[in-house]
């Protein structure tokens, strides 16, 4: 089956989308496929615009950016290789650069699946302005990719559900998935103390450093929970600019209890959730919370969740079930569950273990997938 996975951003550029097509496209490579990405020149550096990565084909096309990733607009498209692909697949109709590239995939004829992630969730976001105008993007793009697309897909409960009472549509659930070893890696907690030098019990956030995660309410939550917990820490796991959260901690005179460790390798993360007490999800909108891998491989590992109720969260994480919930934006809130699980310790442990029982792998994703493609319509060749 030849298969084109189609986003704005693909490898080297890292984050949640971009390690999903990657993940999906070498599974799907590694079966035996031919499989192409179709993404823009963005992020890529000084790398060719043709290359084959890992057995994945890859065309970065040229494009122009309006502020915002997700408003990428392709000049060009590769349309022989969308006309002689079995299976289009575009991730995010959110992605200017997916509806369009779908789009033309659709006018030569080819065959095409629309994941649709954060549907109609610009509503909460802290930018004024965007809450004003990208609520009108947001549904002329769901519109778009309805029309454009023949099959759809989705990975939150939220959206199947904003989907079908909104818009009158049924999609079909397809989860994000993790790799085996995570599951099957020995406890690393000792090395990554070793490594850091952290022996105090600590909290630990993974994921990019950007406003909507929520990050500067991790610290004023880290505040007030220290009063009560004087030897707490938290670990902040992830690239991205520190320094407004450098300053806000040391504003807060808990600058020796915040430990930045930028981005690392999945050894070293791994390590970093095996010696927390717990995961901290802090975010504060919607839009970033289409399908959390981080809590995944937090459950991976048996740890506890605490995380705001924004998104897709409520609905994988239930409260006092395989995770805490806490309202977002309220850092005393966050504080006091994860004072909860520092007191404790057993119910975490319970939290985590019913946590792991949800984990999917991504060779099962991949396969979920490949059944969707087969069954479509009968011009896809397995």
């Amino acid at each position: 089956m030849k298969i084109i996975h189609v986003h704005h951003h693909y490898w080297p550029v890292v984050g949640g989308i971009e390690n999903v097509v990657k993940a999906l496209a070498e599974g799907m490579a590694r079966l035996g496929h031919e499989v192409h990405v179709v993404t823009s020149t963005y992020g890529a550096g000084d790398r060719p615009r043709e290359e084959v990565i890992n057995g994945v084909h890859i065309h970065r096309v040229k494009s122009i950016r309006l502020g915002y990733p997700d408003l990428t607009y392709p000049l060009e498209a590769p349309r022989g290789v969308l006309k002689n692909a079995d299976v289009v697949h575009g991730h995010s109709q959110n992605s200017l650069f997916t509806v369009k590239m779908v789009e033309e995939a659709r006018k030569v004829g080819a065959r095409t699946v629309v994941h649709f992630m954060a549907v109609d969730a610009f509503n909460d976001h802290p930018s004024r302005l965007i809450r004003l105008l990208a609520p009108r993007y947001g549904r002329w793009s769901v519109k778009k990719a309805i029309e454009i697309s023949d099959v759809r897909l989705v990975k939150s409960f939220r959206d199947m559900e904003i989907l079908r009472n909104r818009y009158g549509i049924e999609a079909e659930y397809v989860p994000d998935g993790i790799d085996e070893e995570p599951l099957r890696k020995p406890n690393m907690a000792e090395e990554f103390r070793r490594k850091y030098g952290v022996r105090d019990p600590f909290i630990v956030y993974v994921g990019r450093l950007h406003r909507l995660k929520g990050i500067d309410v991790l610290i004023r939550a880290l505040a007030i929970a220290a009063k009560e917990e004087p030897s707490l820490k938290a670990v902040i796991v992830g690239p991205g600019d520190q320094r407004p959260y450098r300053e806000l901690a040391s504003k807060l005179g808990i600058s020796d209890k915040v430990l930045f460790t930028g981005f690392v390798d999945e050894d070293t993360k791994i390590g970093a959730i095996d010696a927390s007490v717990a995961l901290t999800l802090p975010s504060v909108s919607n839009y970033v919370e289409v399908f959390s891998l981080a809590i995944t491989e937090a459950w991976a590992r048996e740890k506890p969740v605490i995380a705001s109720a924004v998104g897709e969260i409520p609905y994988r994480v239930k409260h006092m079930v395989n995770g805490l919930l806490v309202q977002p934006r309220n850092p005393k809130a966050l504080a006091e569950a994860i004072t909860i699980l520092i007191q404790d310790r057993g119910l975490g442990e319970k939290l985590g273990e019913a946590g792991k029982s949800s984990v999917v792998t991504w060779s099962k994703v991949v396969d979920m997938l490949l059944k969707i493609y087969s069954k479509a319509s009968s011009p896809f060749n397995g």
